[in-house]
């Protein structure tokens, strides 16, 4: 009977170094993109949703934000409309609408770190009394080799992910249309007209 000059031990240890290192190889050759897209129709009009769009303040509305280290700059609204946060738990990174075209469309990139970044467009397509909402989103996660395997799976998780935020945003744009509506039905405030005695 042949026997190995290695233990046991050393054959097991070194098995599993050699499958690391595979996966490790795997991973780096996996693309670190992924891609995104969820459409809906919403029952409210372009206008009313897009006040949600156009300021990183209108975003917190309807999707999750960091609760810490939050910094708002540049303009209020449109292009340049930047939140950055610096969250023990999320760590570091940023939210900036690159270009926003009223009412029909908004281009933002969003940055993680040094590597992660994400770059997105909602567009909003009238049909007659309700919306057409599409949102479209891609990213890249960076070189990290273990990245490769998370970008496999964020394909069908980010879509779950902005389906969800459509029926938010979708919700909102409701509430404003029912807002609207009811300001539009109140009395006008016509002040004090009695006639003197």
């Amino acid at each position: 009977m042949h026997r190995t000059p290695f233990s046991l031990g050393t054959i097991i240890l070194g098995g599993g170094a050699l499958f690391l290192i595979f996966l490790i190889l795997v991973g780096v050759a996996l693309p670190a993109s992924w891609e995104a897209e969820a459409t809906l129709v919403a029952g409210a009009s372009p206008e009313e949703l897009f006040q949600h769009l156009d300021s990183p303040e209108g975003w917190r509305g309807w999707t999750f934000w960091p609760d810490s280290g939050v910094v708002r700059s540049g303009p209020e609204t449109g292009s340049g409309a930047t939140l950055s946060w610096d969250d023990e738990e999320l760590g570091s990174g940023s939210f900036t609408i690159a270009e926003s075209d009223a009412p029909r469309s908004v281009r933002y990139q969003v940055q993680v770190g040094r590597s992660m970044r994400t770059e997105g467009t909602i567009e909003l397509t009238p049909n007659g009394t309700t919306t057409r909402i599409a949102w479209h989103e891609s990213g890249d996660l960076g070189r990290n080799p273990l990245m490769g395997y998370w970008a496999f799976f964020m394909n069908k998780a980010q879509t779950r992910e902005l389906t969800k935020g459509l029926g938010k945003l979708a919700a909102l744009g409701a509430e404003t249309t029912v807002l609207d509506s009811e300001r539009n039905e109140a009395p006008a405030d016509s002040g004090s007209t009695g006639a003197s005695r």
